[in-house]
């Protein structure tokens, strides 16, 4: 399926290369990416920021260069491993900016839980990844699916461009004018329930579910602005009522298994998308919820096989996400089509698995 040779994947290349290996960023994703080249027998021989996180700081023992002094320190015949991500246009320019002049790759490291996407991964998997595919109702799914394990294996950032914006996308898949309610699990700052509502004219209610309490305050206050469409609630969700252990990050990798070295940790309460709903019949379930996806889906089963809404759930946080989700939707309830489709962003973010019941589907 990929034609990409064991020798051509990313960690085999670092195995055998000669030349010094540059991070670009410091954090949780470089944290990772040490740890992996650990794995390998090798070390980064520097690390360099942007400017402004500069400053005069170390990073696991290394100093925090300018890009400017790695390269008087070491050349451009190095190999750099960009270990944060983005989703911001002038960002995202100038990683590409910096594949054109260097050897420049975005290793791929889980960001909740799960092995690194080796070859050997990939052969150990190759089966569920193979159903996977075949579960996907169009082209355009398939090629995304195809450059992701592409994009997982090499780190190259040229399996990162078959984008679009999330709004094009549900209207693209679903009649959303048949959208009335929707629950939003990970609903962040109101980002997503504000697409809901601008791609569902007769969207009349969203249910939005944030676990950070930080965040919740400024859900709140968009919710104020939607005169009633928008109902924030507290909480995470689980597949059970109870009290989770969070990361306070209040980013990409909160959440119950999160593992940023950085963040203090938090009580958090967790329901279910049942309990949260109740008797109220849904049409929408968006889900993105720090890895706790399968988890979350597990505490919807009474409303998704009373109502069969329209499934959107996050694939990135955990490496088995990319087959394991979508195949034990498939295998639990009958009638969906499935979609993939990603927003602009670096690194493989925000990869959403669209399942779609027939009556919402436009063709």
């Amino acid at each position: 399926m990929i034609g990409i040779r064991r020798e051509d994947t990313l960690w085999e290349r670092l195995r055998r290369d000669p030349r010094p290996i540059i991070l670009y960023g410091t954090g949780n994703g470089a944290d990772k990416i040490i740890d992996q080249l650990a794995e390998i027998g090798r070390t980064p021989d520097g690390v360099f920021a942007s400017s402004g996180f500069v400053r005069n700081r170390t990073f696991r023992g290394m100093p925090v260069q300018s890009y400017e002094e790695i390269l008087a320190r070491f050349g451009d015949d190095i190999v750099i491993l960009i270990s944060f991500g983005s989703t911001l246009p002038d960002v995202i320019g100038q990683m590409y900016a910096l594949s054109e002049k260097h050897d420049t790759v975005l290793p791929d490291v889980p960001l909740i839980g799960g092995e690194v996407f080796t070859y050997e991964y990939y052969l150990a998997h190759e089966k569920e990844i193979t159903d996977t595919c075949s579960l996907l109702a169009d082209e355009q799914s398939r090629l995304l699916f195809e450059d992701m394990l592409r994009y997982r294996l090499t780190g190259k950032l040229s399996f990162l461009t078959r984008t679009e914006d999330a709004g094009v996308s549900l209207q693209t898949l679903a009649d959303t004018a048949k959208i009335r309610t929707a629950v939003d699990g990970g609903a962040f700052k109101g980002d997503t329930a504000e697409m809901i509502r601008k791609a569902c004219p007769n969207v009349t209610e969203i249910i939005a579910v944030e676990a950070d309490a930080r965040t919740v305050k400024k859900l709140t206050e968009y919710a104020e602005t939607t005169g009633g469409t928008v109902r924030p609630v507290h909480a995470a969700l689980w597949d059970i009522p109870d009290t989770l252990t969070y990361s306070a990050s209040a980013s990409r990798g909160a959440g119950a298994d999160g593992t940023n070295k950085r963040a203090k940790t938090v009580e958090v309460p967790a329901d279910t998308v049942d309990r949260i709903v109740g008797e109220m019949h849904v049409d929408l379930i968006k889900l993105d919820v720090e890895g706790a996806e399968a988890r979350a889906l597990a505490g919807a089963d009474g409303v998704i096989s009373r109502d069969m809404p329209i499934l959107s759930v996050s694939l990135y946080h955990r490496t088995e996400d990319l087959f394991s989700l979508p195949l034990s939707i498939a295998a639990k309830y009958d009638g969906y089509r499935f979609y993939l489709r990603r927003v602009p962003c670096i690194p493989a973010w925000d990869l959403m698995l669209y399942a779609v019941p027939a009556r919402f589907c436009k063709n």
